[in-house]
């Protein structure tokens, strides 16, 4: 048994319904629903691709470009994989970036702060945090970047998993032998106990 499917984005009209019972349906016009290729600039980097060319697809003029998702990116977060390295200027956020860079003084005369910027989706918040990292580059940090996803529930620890992989450079392909080698690379650096090598190992 196979299955394939297509996504698109794109603008469709939905009329009222036809038929009766259970061959009732929804009138759809438009290119969308005919379109079998990912939408493939609004997903970004969330994802590796392969790139099909172009194909011809039913009810469709001409041949249109597709891609194939292959497996999640190894990007760090959803904001670089959407927007990617180059950002636009940051306008109107002077206040909030002056509180955020008040906040890092006090943290470094060793009063410990704690920032939550909260907020509707798509207001800014990741976009500021940016800017905050690009101002602190010139200074020594530690930056930690946890991130959690519906799809990882079943794995309460993920987020430390995830941060501690990237910080060792595991590789996609890496066998569980490589991983544990990088593993210990990266914590002889702080020269922790044996113990502490095999129970991290273990996650």
């Amino acid at each position: 048994m196979q299955a394939r499917v297509g996504i698109a984005t794109g603008l469709v009209v939905v009329g009222d319904l036809i038929g009766e019972g259970s061959a009732q349906e929804q009138s759809v016009v438009g290119e969308t629903p005919n379109l079998a290729a990912s939408t493939r600039r609004l997903v970004g980097d969330l994802f590796e691709y392969r790139d099909l060319g172009t194909v011809e697809v039913k009810g469709i003029d001409v041949p249109v470009s597709a891609w194939q998702a292959l497996h999640p990116s190894v990007v760090e977060g959803r904001f670089e994989a959407l927007r990617g390295s180059v950002l636009t200027p940051l306008v109107g956020r002077d206040e909030e970036i002056d509180l955020l860079l008040r906040r890092w003084a006090r943290a470094k005369a060793g009063d410990g702060q704690v920032v939550l910027v909260s907020g509707e989706p798509g207001i800014g918040k990741s976009r500021i945090t940016a800017a905050l990292a690009e101002r602190l580059q010139g200074e020594p940090h530690i930056r930690l970047r946890y991130f959690c996803s519906p799809y990882r529930q079943d794995s309460a620890l993920f987020p430390f998993i995830d941060q501690l992989g990237r910080a060792a450079g595991f590789a996609r392909d890496d066998m569980a032998s490589a991983k544990l080698e990088k593993l210990e690379s990266l914590l002889a650096r702080a020269a922790p106990p044996d113990e502490d090598v095999a129970l991290i190992a273990d996650l």
